[in-house]
């Protein structure tokens, strides 16, 4: 076949296509015009995997492991690149010609298209899919929030269930290679969470064919078709076995394997354990029973979790016929416009009222009964996606599907319902296009259906949602304020307070202040509520009108002997302009008032997207008194220099580029660590120059997060001791610990406790806290008179009506002592028993005495759980010298010496698989001490340590990838073969 017959064969593809490629430069137009979509998680992204990225254009290698993150963590869920997995690089490089983010767009429309294909459907009716598909608003939102794993996982879902539905209805043997092909894409993307909705997808469709092949008795063809399709998804598995081996392997270790520890921060029994995730943080984002009707009409719940006046819904305001006074206070107004049930979002799950309204007819015209078990899968995953809202449901998949207790945010579950919408849409219009006489005799289902969607919206639209156009968090945000007016007036000076005649003491004045504030926010609050409410009717009236226009064009193919292909063009048509202006409150071209786009940034600055702050430069100075350490800086600048030549970067970027490198020199000059006050555990900034104790990931390590709840978040510096936190960074300022520990010691006195629960408390104080006052002493909410606790546990102190919190974690050492008072103004506090005892003017009154049981002394002593301790004995001399000569992220070497057998503490953290040591050369067993540490026994002597991390799995990963993509291959050549024979001898 020539070329000229080739492209009159394929030329609606290669139309269809080049739609596509259109569509995609026009939307993101800005990406070829040289900006970069400024997407928040990218930027995180660059900032825990810089170390990993400076270390392969170091080294030409995989680190596998980054001190940057949470004190160290494996690189496994950060970057890894699996260098035998084509299937990864092909969506790299696919990603790299074409861009990102508009590639991820494009893939989105191609992967329906094929599933389209896939199912035999006429080319002009799978635009209409695909563009439904793509421009859901909630693959805008993610797209626009840098969640790229995610997206893609989420394209390639598209053709792997086109396979899936392929391999049972038409063309097994080319069903199931495609299938093994797209998964071995689908899990490649390396976002399990997504791929394991999938899976219930093809579950259910799985056990649909299975209940059929009974029915028919044709259990043998089912059997061949799906064990092969088994086999099919066991070769995807096969090659992508580093990123499933390797994840499930990391995953034991994170929040997302479970908890040892069985016991919450306030010393109580964790109701909530699981052997994964806690059941509070899998639902932390729950969509809202009422928030669903985004689904069908996008704005029912306001918008992203943003001011109003950030948004296009204040031109209304603007516009409208409000006083100045009444807009500036509604734009003024510290509400934000989404009064949904999630904690924050960016944006609704809107999949389109046309999309909606055609799924409708295809429950109601198609021949096809899969589409009843689609449906099914959609509703359990709206039902799964309410999370919180509807925790029956939710605690049971917790508790009893395996694997689903591994993952947060259920939300994303509505990926499923952006797919089968528009799936039982196309295989409706399919069929209207392929049986249009035969449907327009059958007329009056289409007039119910539509009849009841209009009554739906209408009466959604009349009756309302039943929240009072608020949410749960705009009650609490009411809640604190009285709390707010009070604590400005107790920080008004004397001085203040007397001009403006207001006396604390007087408690019928001061409710009387509190409630004339409070109305001025009430009646803002009712007139921020009016918005909502006219909002929400626009969003309704809006869905109503395209439902017309939509049930309009459908009703054409019924009563009309217009063109089918017309109708399907003024559909597609239909379904852009239904989800395209949603789509561009989240991700356009808009231009803000300086006249910069509000979304895109120069592509430079994409390249290398954090910059320096005035407390990072700080630590450089500090840190560059050391000669050596100057030196190596010098030398990175002199690198970053010729980096920014090679990338044609002038003025600020040149600039930025060689801070970039400077750093990273720093980095691997050093070894310290950096804790970041400004947001520690939501963000990765501080990881983009220095190694940082915080960071921003969703599988952390579970050790961090423990001692994190635990200790850091309630003051223990110790713990910053022990991890050889070097600075604190607070706003823009850097400064120093000085009681930081360094990377190693030797230490004294051995701690043994008997369970893990033991082993992590042992890193703070223990106390005694006394009730010598009028009041109630409360701990965890029981009264009592005296009690033992530790730092993390509530302790409250109830006094005429008033409960204030106790902060026990005050800075005062072993046995000594403090009284809980309350002054003449109202203030509580810890006063030193010496001070109180010494007030001749008794002008506190005293309510609890607090005593220090109990210290831990990092630099004294070592906490060892007692299963560990065999061989080591209770003191050691700690007399000898031991320090780091040499730092990477996978190998650190230490030299130590002394004259008799020491126990070695390093402030590196603990991990079980991979890390491996050796003293002298001679393998070493590594020892857990202070709960996340490493430790070693040494000899005396003078001795040499090294730690190397390495993971023998990986190695064994990129040889089964080449092996299994070599099956898969052979496995597509024979298919060929076996058509080309056949078409030969048909010839």
């Amino acid at each position: 076949m020539n070329l000229k017959q080739q492209f009159s064969k394929n030329w609606p593809h290669l139309l269809v296509l080049a739609v596509f490629f259109i569509t995609t430069f026009i939307y993101f137009a800005p990406e070829y015009d040289g900006y970069a979509l400024k997407q928040h998680d990218i930027e995180q992204f660059a900032g825990m995997s810089q170390e990993i990225q400076m270390y392969r254009e170091k080294f030409d290698e995989e680190p596998l492991w980054t001190n940057s993150m949470f004190g160290g963590m494996p690189a496994v869920q950060i970057s890894m690149l699996y260098h035998g997995n084509i299937f990864q690089k092909t969506i790299n490089g696919f990603l790299g010609t074409v861009g990102v983010p508009s590639g991820i767009f494009l893939l989105h429309l191609i992967g329906f298209y094929i599933l389209a294909l896939c199912l035999g459907i006429r080319p002009i009716v799978a635009v209409f899919g695909s563009f439904a598909f793509a421009f859901a608003s909630y693959e805008i939102v993610i797209i626009q929030a840098g969640h790229n794993s995610k997206a893609i996982a989420v394209a390639l879902m598209a053709p792997v269930v086109g396979a899936f539905l392929m391999t049972y209805k038409r063309n097994w043997k080319l069903g199931v290679l495609l299938s093994a092909l797209f998964m071995t894409y689908e899990i490649a993307s390396n976002h399990l969470q997504v791929t394991y909705y999938l899976g219930m997808l093809l579950l259910g469709l799985g056990i649909y064919e299975l209940v059929k092949a009974i029915r028919s008795k044709d259990l043998k063809s089912f059997g061949i078709k799906s064990g092969l399709l088994v086999a099919a998804y066991g070769l995807a598995a096969f090659i992508n076995f580093g990123n499933i081996g390797l994840t499930q392997e990391y995953a034991e270790a994170t929040i997302r394997g479970g908890n040892e520890v069985s016991i919450t921060p306030d010393g109580q029994e964790d109701v909530e354990k699981t052997s994964g995730l806690d059941k509070s943080y899998i639902t932390n984002w729950s969509y809202g029973i009422g928030e669903s009707f985004t689904l069908i009409s996008p704005y029912v719940k306001g918008s992203a979790s943003v001011q109003l006046r950030d948004t296009p819904f204040a031109e209304n305001v603007i516009n409208s016929d409000r006083s100045q006074q009444e807009i500036n206070d509604i734009l003024n107004a510290p509400f934000i416009l989404y009064w949904g049930e999630q904690s924050i979002t960016s944006g609704p799950v809107y999949i389109g009222i046309v999309v909606f309204f055609i799924m409708i007819l295809g429950l109601v015209y198609l021949d096809d009964k899969r589409k009843w078990v689609m449906f099914a899968v959609g509703v359990l995953a709206l039902m799964l996606s309410w999370g919180k809202n509807y925790m029956g449901l939710t605690e049971f998949f917790i508790d009893n599907i395996p694997g689903y207790n591994k993952f947060r945010t259920v939300t994303i579950i509505l990926v499923l319902i952006e797919l089968i919408a528009p799936l039982i849409g196309l295989m409706f219009l399919s069929q209207l296009y392929n049986k249009r006489e035969e449907l327009m005799s059958n007329k009056k289902p289409f007039l119910y259906a539509g009849a009841g969607v209009f009554a739906l919206l209408l009466m959604v639209k009349v009756v309302g949602l039943g929240d009072g156009y608020s949410s749960p968090r705009d009650e609490q945000q009411m809640e604190r304020i009285p709390g707010m007016i009070m604590n400005q007036l107790r920080n008004m000076s004397p001085q203040q307070r007397a001009q403006n005649n207001i006396d604390l003491n007087n408690q019928q004045q001061v409710a009387q202040i509190i409630d004339q504030q409070m109305e001025v926010y009430e009646d803002q609050f009712l007139a921020f509520k009016s918005v909502r409410e006219d909002i929400f009717a626009s969003s309704m009236n809006r869905s109503m009108f395209i439902l017309v226009v939509a049930f309009a064009l459908v009703a054409l193919f019924f009563y009309s002997k217009v063109k089918t292909e017309y109708i399907m063009f003024g559909l597609s048509a239909l379904v852009l302009a239904d989800l395209v202006p949603v789509a561009l409150n989240y991700l356009s071209k808009k231009e803000t008032d300086s006249g910069q786009f509000k979304y895109w940034i120069p592509a430079e600055e994409k390249k290398y997207p954090v910059k320096p702050s005035q407390a990072d430069y700080q630590i450089m100075e500090m840190e560059s008194q050391d000669p050596e350490v100057l030196k190596a800086i010098q030398e990175g600048e002199k690198q970053g220099e010729s980096k920014a030549l090679e990338l044609d970067f002038v003025g600020k970027y040149r600039n930025q580029v060689k801070d970039v490198y400077k750093f990273s020199a720093l980095n691997f000059a050093t070894n310290y660590r950096v804790f970041d006050y400004n947001n520690p555990w939501g963000s990765s900034r501080t990881s983009y120059f220095h190694k940082n104790l915080g960071g921003y990931h969703g599988a952390k390590l579970q050790n961090i997060q423990n001692v994190f709840d635990f200790h850091i978040v309630n003051g223990n510096n110790k713990v910053f001791d022990i991890l050889n936190v070097k600075y604190f960074i607070n706003g823009d300022r850097a400064m120093p610990n000085p009681n930081a520990l360094g990377a190693c010691w030797l230490a004294k006195n051995v701690e043994t406790v008997e369970t893990v629960n033991d082993e992590l408390l042992a890193l703070g104080n223990v106390y005694e806290l006394q009730n010598v006052g009028a009041g109630q002493l409360l701990i965890n909410g029981t009264s009592s008179k005296s009690s033992t606790l530790f730092g993390a546990m509530k302790a409250q102190y109830a006094l005429a009506g008033d409960t204030s919190d106790i902060n026990v974690n005050i800075n005062i050492g072993e046995g000594m002592e403090a009284y809980f008072v309350v002054d003449q103004n109202g203030r509580k506090d810890f006063i030193p028993k010496q001070m109180i005892d010494g007030d001749s003017t008794a002008s506190f009154t005293k309510l609890a005495l607090l005593k220090v049981k109990s210290s831990f002394e990092p630099k004294e002593e070592v906490i060892v759980l007692k299963e560990n301790a065999d061989g080591l004995k209770k003191e050691y001399s700690a007399k000898g010298t031991l320090a780091l000569t040499e730092y990477l992220p996978n190998k650190m070497t230490y030299v130590s010496s002394s004259d008799e057998e020491q126990l070695a503490v390093f402030s590196e953290i603990f991990y079980q698989n991979g890390w491996s040591a050796t003293i002298n050369g001679k393998e070493a067993d590594i020892l857990k001490v202070n709960y996340l540490l490493r430790g070693l026994k040494l000899p005396k002597g003078d001795n040499t340590i090294e730690f190397t991390f390495d993971l023998p799995k990986l190695k064994t990963a990129n040889t089964l990838s080449v092996i299994g993509t070599i099956l898969m291959l052979l496995a597509f050549g024979f298919y060929g073969y076996q058509v080309y024979s056949e078409k030969k001898k048909a010839a």
